[in-house]
């Protein structure tokens, strides 16, 4: 029997038990023996996605859905069987930005727009505009408050725009790229010459493709969705799929490369073991691979891998008795722009989004804190943290009750903040790696998308990478 193509998978979040669950079912249809081990230095699986079931109630520390437009997430729950534990938001929802300190609803077409007081008239005048802006001519990377200001301007940007993704980033979009975080938008500005004249024409497209191949429309998905037992649900159906080992409470101490060796990798363990591979996949943040991989490739690929900034964030899942509040908010969320002076990122309608999540008679938010803006913020102790949170709860929606449960989930750092030219970097560091360090592969949320289905996506372009190489340096392997 020949033995089998070994590959370690350094992280058990969603990226690295991704790239274990698809390398497997790939080497299967291709007749590859291969084994996979993941390691994972946390005790348990998941990385962000992190649900907290307790009394009724399903608290979610990191992600608490995702978007079904990017299909990759939707898709593997339902190869995986989950299809009917999918949950769709319930309706349309309605999205806030704080606006002198009380929630003003995110305009959601023409005539709203209009009427909203989050932009002046002549902010809603240059909004119109945007079909008619000439489109950037370069087709370098830009920052993505760069590109947001010429196509929408400078008040739809600060007022809107800017802390609605600064609550997702927790960053500053005039120093993030484009390409990583809506490189969609710019594709559309470089094809149609706009944003909005994109839209239309991808309307367009998908309808024409749909009417030529003669089948009915497809359901409607939900904008976004979790699972009926929260997100970790996905984690342990992928885990539990995987046949090979998941090592967890396991670091890598360091790794090494010897091409002289059979096994050309060693990845010694904090536990003393010794792991042996054919290949490598580093499903880590991206200072996590530097660490890694020093001395082991040249300074420069470290380098640039530690440039990648991370910011610190803080979630606070709070609930209260619904008959303890007069009115309770019934939007998706609240962003929090630069020039007000609440202290907090965003706000999360948890009940208004997902009722299944606690009991019909709790009523539950998520207060986001930390970020680029106010890193301290993050790290304040609980009791300093739950006064902050309940105070600005009493601004802004008028709740002084007391809370039934509270939640703190502390990430810091938190999410990456891919700087202008990231997606260039990355190309050159792979590059790199692949010449000096064949069978070493990067994937995870610091390359090319942090959501879920970006993370599952560049998992599954890895192993389709990893398997044609493996295929060309192993070819009788393959069992016919």
């Amino acid at each position: 029997m020949k033995q089998a193509i070994e590959i370690v998978i350094v992280g058990g979040g969603i990226s690295g038990l991704a790239a274990a669950y698809y390398l497997e079912q790939a080497a299967q249809v291709q007749g590859l023996a291969l084994h996979t081990t993941v390691v994972e230095k946390e005790a348990r699986l998941g990385g962000k996605i992190a649900t907290q079931r307790q009394e009724g109630f399903i608290f979610e520390g990191g992600p608490e859905s995702f978007v079904t437009r990017k299909p990759e997430a939707w898709e593997l729950c339902h190869e995986l069987g989950l299809a009917d534990r999918l949950v769709g938001t319930t309706r349309p929802g309605k999205n806030y930005v704080l606006h002198n300190g009380r929630p003003a609803i995110v305009p959601s077409g023409p005539g709203s727009f209009l009427s909203s007081p989050l932009l002046s008239a002549g902010g809603k005048l240059r909004l119109l505009k945007e079909p008619f802006v000439k489109p950037r001519t370069e087709a370098s990377d830009e920052s993505l408050g760069s590109f947001l200001r010429r196509r929408l301007g400078d008040e739809m940007v600060d007022n809107v725009v800017k802390p609605a993704i600064g609550s997702v980033y927790l960053g500053n979009v005039d120093a993030m790229s484009v390409q990583v975080s809506f490189g969609r938008f710019a594709e559309m500005e470089q094809k149609h010459g706009s944003v909005v004249k994109g839209m239309f024409a991808l309307m367009k497209e998908k309808s024409a493709a749909r009417k030529a191949s003669g089948e009915p429309r497809p359901a409607k998905k939900p904008s976004f969705a979790t699972l009926q037992g929260g997100l970790m649900e996905l984690v342990e159906t992928l885990a539990n799929q995987i046949e090979g080992d998941i090592l967890p409470e396991t670091a890598v101490a360091t790794l090494q490369y010897n091409p002289t060796h059979s096994q050309p990798y060693a990845l010694a363990l904090d536990d003393g073991r010794t792991l042996r591979a054919d290949g490598v996949v580093l499903a880590t943040p991206t200072f996590v691979m530097a660490e890694l991989l020093d001395g082991v490739v040249e300074t420069a690929v470290t380098d640039q891998l530690r440039t990648i900034p991370y910011n610190p964030v803080t979630t606070v899942n709070i609930a209260f008795n619904r008959s303890d509040i007069y009115d309770p908010f019934d939007g998706f969320g609240v962003v929090v722009p630069e020039n007000e002076s609440s202290r907090l990122l965003a706000i999360e309608g948890m009940s208004a989004k997902f009722p299944h999540r606690a009991p019909e008679d709790q009523f539950v938010l998520r207060a986001f804190v930390g970020g680029q803006a106010n890193p301290e913020l993050a790290e304040l102790p609980d009791e300093a943290l739950i006064k902050l949170v309940r105070n600005e709860l009493a601004g802004i929606f008028n709740i002084t009750a007391a809370p039934t449960h509270i939640h703190i989930q502390r990430w810091q750092p938190a999410n990456p903040q891919p700087p202008v030219g990231h997606l260039a970097m990355i190309a050159n560091i792979e590059r790199t790696l692949a010449q000096s360090l064949p069978q070493l592969y990067l994937t995870g949320a610091g390359l090319r998308g942090q959501g879920i289905p970006d993370c599952i996506r560049q998992s599954r372009d890895v192993v389709a990478q990893i398997m044609t190489n493996l295929t060309e340096s192993h070819p009788l392997q393959q069992d016919f």
